[in-house]
């Protein structure tokens, strides 16, 4: 949708480092007074072209010389390594797409040792928790293939405690039967509590399948510990993880999903489920997106697609709002409800007057997509938490190694409503069940599901508090450090 801006770019970006290069000795004629007079003015422009590689390409979101701005376009610092100049393509590319490119406050950039600590400086925190850099590396193949390099569980904190709030098929974990609710009481023989913030954190989420951790655990009920050793490995991600019909006692019939990532590979199995449903019959739809924190705007647009049906096909799921400088990008970036997939199958129409969303504070970004672009259309009704309350997206832009995402956007639904940055609120307020079996009519989100669905009213089955901060050396520990999950990202 942006082909037509990005080839003018490039255009832009040519001539003006054709420019340049002429002017700072790169080529063409001209006098060497002129020259040096040129490089004088435009020393940054300078020391970028007589570095630049005549095959590099880079690859960037960039767009030319922002209006009204002396900062230069970004894809003429794209893929020049080194430091001086990668935060000089830092700061043009905010000043190119970030949302808030007008509040950002200029800092010295001699002040931070690295072009990512550059960015994160740059970034206007009071609007913005989301931006955030990452290895190139670390997330190539994940959104595409759902492969990780990790011991297979999803950790969460609860009353101070850190437990196991899913499991990976096949992974390390479980194939040493770690279950849901378990409680990790130590790491490598060292009780949790005395471990250091980096120990822990170098224990919990290995970067290398060398890594191995001694776990102690403590399982639901159990009233011992015991004690399991897990080599990483690289794990490919079951983003579905169940999809079952529950016939409850009154005989109700639910169509029960939990659905974990917006990645590529949920496509067919989300597709699949959903025709198994409607081919079936079901009573209700229950969509478990307690830990989604999102992903491909496009798969949550195909899953909204198949709930809403025919009566939302060709209305807007949802509208990108790009900054004042891309009111283009903005006219063009559209999700549409829609009958087929990306791929081009055709997606079944349940035509659902409501539907059933289990949520936490895990469930942001692609996952409150799916609500707030439903809901013109569809009752939802959520239980569980309040939600992350992140309106906002980005498109992965990668420099010298490091893929960079800065917020560029937010998104609002049909009627244009949008801005969600309290979350949603749930319609049953319930906590995590970490002491039943995800699928089990015992869980209490669940349990509640199943209660509105039979009479129109929320069990009382618990109250959601946000769960106090894991610290460790007064650091929060974060029970899923990998922000490059909780996304909402154009594709």
């Amino acid at each position: 949708m942006m082909n037509k801006s990005k080839k003018n770019a490039s255009i832009l970006s040519t001539i003006l480092l054709t420019t340049l290069l002429s002017s700072c000795g790169g080529g063409g004629s001209g006098s060497s007074s002129n020259n040096t007079s040129l490089c004088t003015q435009n020393s940054a422009f300078c020391s970028v072209a007589g570095n630049v590689n005549s095959s590099s390409t880079g690859n960037t979101t960039g767009t030319g010389t922002p209006t009204g701005s002396s900062i230069g376009a970004p894809s003429l610092y794209a893929n020049v390594c080194t430091a001086a100049v990668e935060k000089s393509w830092v700061r043009a590319h905010l000043n190119d797409v970030y949302l808030w490119y007008k509040q950002i406050v200029d800092v010295p950039p001699a002040n931070y040792s690295t072009p990512q600590l550059y960015f994160d400086a740059l970034l206007v925190k009071q609007n913005d928790r989301f931006s955030f850099t990452a290895p190139k590396s670390e997330i190539d193949g994940y959104f595409e293939a759902g492969e990780d390099v990790s011991f297979g569980y999803k950790l969460v904190n609860q009353n101070n405690q850190l437990r196991v709030s899913y499991i990976q098929p096949n992974s390390p974990a479980d194939l040493q039967k770690v279950k849901r609710g378990a409680q990790i009481v130590g790491l490598n023989g060292t009780p949790i509590g005395q471990l250091s913030y980096d120990a822990q954190v170098a224990a919990l989420y290995p970067t290398s399948s060398q890594t191995t951790t001694r776990f102690e655990i403590k399982e639901v009920g159990a009233s011992t510990t015991r004690f399991v050793d897990l080599k990483a490995t690289t794990v490919t991600t079951q983003p579905v993880l169940q999809n079952k019909i529950i016939t409850t006692p009154e005989n109700r019939r639910l169509g029960y999903i939990v659905f974990t990532d917006h990645i590529a590979t949920a496509s067919d199995p989300l597709v699949n489920s959903l025709r198994n449903f409607q081919q079936q019959g079901i009573d209700d739809l229950v969509i478990d997106l307690r830990y989604n924190g999102g992903g491909y705007i496009y798969i949550a647009n195909e899953v909204a697609s198949m709930i809403a049906g025919s009566k939302a096909q060709g209305r807007v799921f949802e509208q990108l709002q790009y900054n004042d400088k891309h009111t283009d990008w903005t006219a063009q970036s559209k999700f549409l409800f829609t009958n087929k997939s990306r791929s081009g199958q055709d997606l079944p129409q349940l035509n659902l007057s409501r539907v059933f969303v289990l949520t936490t504070a895990r469930t942001c970004s692609a996952s409150e997509s799916i609500i707030n672009g439903l809901s013109p259309f569809v009752k939802v009704i959520t239980i569980g938490g309040t939600t992350c309350g992140k309106p906002y997206g980005f498109t992965q832009t990668d420099n010298c190694g490091t893929a960079y995402f800065a917020i560029e956007f937010d998104g609002v639904n049909d009627a244009g409503k949008g801005g969600y940055v309290n979350g949603f609120a749930p319609t049953c307020p319930a906590s995590d069940d970490l002491d039943n079996e995800l699928g089990s009519l015992s869980e209490r989100l669940l349990a509640n599901a199943a209660s509105y669905s039979k009479s129109g009213i929320c069990a009382i089955t618990g109250i959601a508090v946000p769960a106090a901060p894991f610290q460790i050396d007064g650091k929060i520990i974060d029970p899923d450090p990998h922000p490059w999950r909780n996304n909402r990202i154009r594709k």
